[in-house]
């Protein structure tokens, strides 16, 4: 699923919960009858676990959406520049951006983005950063 639609997915689960949770509230208040000054602190408190669930919710959706976009496994030469053999997914990733610390040879952990596939053409990652150098690889990686 693309996060555009995951975003779209979020606010209409943030705005249902909302809209529920503000509903059984002021049907609460609506049961109670007429306040006389001590049902103000009642109804702070009802306000307040509102706002406290929907932070929460929201803090969720957003690490829900925002994963980790990072890769690890070995690089090798290419034909068109660096390439890293992906560990996770069993997939060789031609890498474009900041390459100049990868070498190949070595096993790395690169954070950036998965470039949009075209028919036909190598994945291509992205990359952002250079995370970690783990050192050469134990085994020879395979050529493509």
């Amino acid at each position: 699923m693309t996060s555009g639609r995951r975003i779209i997915l979020a606010k209409i689960a943030v705005s249902t919960l909302l809209g529920t949770a503000m509903a059984a509230a002021k049907a609460q208040i609506a049961a109670q009858g007429p306040c006389i000054g001590a049902c103000k602190g009642e109804i702070v408190g009802i306000l307040v676990g509102i706002a406290g669930g929907s932070a929460a919710l929201g803090i969720g959706v957003y690490y829900a959406i925002h994963r980790d976009r990072s890769l690890n496994g070995c690089a090798v030469s290419g034909a068109g520049g660096i390439e890293l053999q992906n560990r996770g997914d069993q997939q060789t990733y031609s890498l474009l951006g900041e390459t100049a610390g990868i070498k190949p040879g070595d096993r790395v952990r690169v954070s950036g983005k998965k470039e949009k596939k075209n028919s036909g053409a190598p994945r291509q990652f992205l990359v952002e950063k250079l995370n970690k150098d783990y050192g050469s690889c134990t085994a020879a990686p395979a050529s493509p």
